[in-house]
């Protein structure tokens, strides 16, 4: 889609001193949060020894190499928290917060992008999304929550799916608390895909949201499995889906306020480690202005 100009170079550069503080200030909020527990932070999840040291910087590699400019939770709010409160004033007590991730609990884990917009900056959020990420509340969900905004306030939204990585950097699988066998992840994602690989299935009343990933990820699976690391490429169709569905269901007759999409893909990596999340679109829009691309500071 066409984006608006972003402001002259020199214009940017005025608030870089500022931008650093502010990331300080986020860095500082994280570092609080895994100090004080969490899942990503908590002593009794269950990790091999061997995996910490080297183990652990090979899974980063592994991660940020199938997923160029994958950064982590903290960086991609500091990044992209600025620039809205610098250019455009919007601040906590003047926006709202919806997400379009999958349900599955580990995308709620301490260290992860939404977790950190939900809990230690916005403090509250509209869940438009359900397994997979897509964004299964519709016109009707958007409309609703995008009606909740402040007089004159505005509006957020993060979306996209996600993908686990073992501790040996296997992509699509997951070491969850607890369990000592890796799990899928996203294993709705997964199940989609197997299912759309091993011959048609009716679509099921019952269980409509995974329908819907059947439906849109049907024609990708070709492409998929002929794909030299599937598990990833399926994430990125995945993400290409939501996004579509995502443009189809937004809009700016709210008000005359701001309308904020993020977009990406959540990577869960194994405990002991923050969560990675791979910028795939941000874009700030509002009623008769054109939506603005705002990828570039992910760049600084």
């Amino acid at each position: 889609m066409a984006f608006a100009q972003s402001k002259p170079v020199g214009e940017r550069r005025r608030g870089s001193v500022g931008m650093g503080l502010f990331a300080a200030g986020v860095a500082l909020v994280v570092l609080g949060n895994f100090r004080s527990g969490g899942k990503h932070g908590e002593k009794h999840a269950v990790m091999p020894e061997a995996f910490f040291g080297l183990k652990r910087m090979q899974a980063a590699h592994i991660a940020k190499e199938a997923f160029p400019g994958a950064m982590t939770g903290a960086a991609v709010m500091s990044k992209a928290l600025w620039p809205l409160w610098w250019k455009y004033a919007m601040k906590r007590g003047n926006t709202i917060y919806a997400q379009s991730l999958c349900a599955d609990e580990i995308n709620s884990d301490n260290g992860h992008l939404g977790s950190l917009l939900t809990k230690h900056y916005y403090g509250r959020v509209f869940p438009l999304g359900g397994i997979g990420g897509a964004p299964y509340g519709g016109k009707t969900g958007f409309g609703a929550f995008s009606h909740h905004v402040p007089d004159g306030g505005n509006v957020f939204v993060l979306f996209g799916p996600h993908i686990g990585f073992s501790p040996k950097g296997e992509p699509g699988k997951f070491l969850r608390s607890g369990q000592k066998k890796l799990s899928t992840s996203c294993g709705a994602l997964c199940a989609a895909y197997k299912q759309c690989t091993s011959g048609s299935m009716p679509a099921d009343p019952k269980d409509m949201e995974q329908t819907w990933l059947r439906e849109k990820l049907g024609p990708k699976c070709k492409h998929i499995k002929e794909s030299s690391n599937p598990m990833v490429e399926l994430a990125v169709q995945a993400y290409k889906v939501i996004e579509e569905e995502i443009l189809s269901i937004v809009n700016t007759g709210f008000g005359t306020g701001n309308l904020v999409l993020l977009g990406g893909i959540q990577i869960n990596m194994p405990y002991g480690m923050p969560g990675f999340f791979k910028p795939m679109h941000f874009s700030i829009r509002a009623e008769g202005r054109e939506p603005e691309n705002l990828m570039s500071v992910f760049e600084r």
